[in-house]
C-alpha cells in the first residue's frame, strides 16, 4: 500500500506529500499504525479529512434600555403632575 507524508516532519527519509510505501516505513523501523495514528501519513487513495468546527455558544448580552414597570411607575419619573 501506499502512503503519503502528511507530517511538516521528515517521516522515513520523505517530507511533507512525498509517497511511501509500506515496505519503505518497515525499513526505516517504524510501524504503519502508529505513523497513521499519530498524524504523519495517510493512506494515498484517502480523501482529505477536514477537521468539525465546533461552534461557539453565542453570549446573551444585557441590553441597556431601561425595564418600565407600568404597574408602579419605578421608573423614577417624577408623579407631581
Amino acid at each position: 500500500m501506499e502512503y503519503t507524508v502528511i507530517s511538516n516532519k521528515k517521516v522515513c527519509g520523505k517530507v511533507k506529500d512525498e509517497k511511501l510505501t509500506k515496505d519503505d516505513i518497515l525499513e526505516a523501523g517504524s510501524d504503519v499504525e502508529f505513523l497513521l495514528a499519530a498524524g504523519h501519513i495517510k493512506a494515498a487513495n484517502a480523501a482529505k479529512v477536514t477537521p468539525a468546527v465546533k461552534e461557539v455558544p453565542a453570549v446573551q448580552q444585557e441590553t441597556k434600555f431601561p425595564v418600565f414597570n407600568s404597574v408602579n411607575n419605578e421608573q423614577g419619573e417624577n408623579n407631581n403632575g
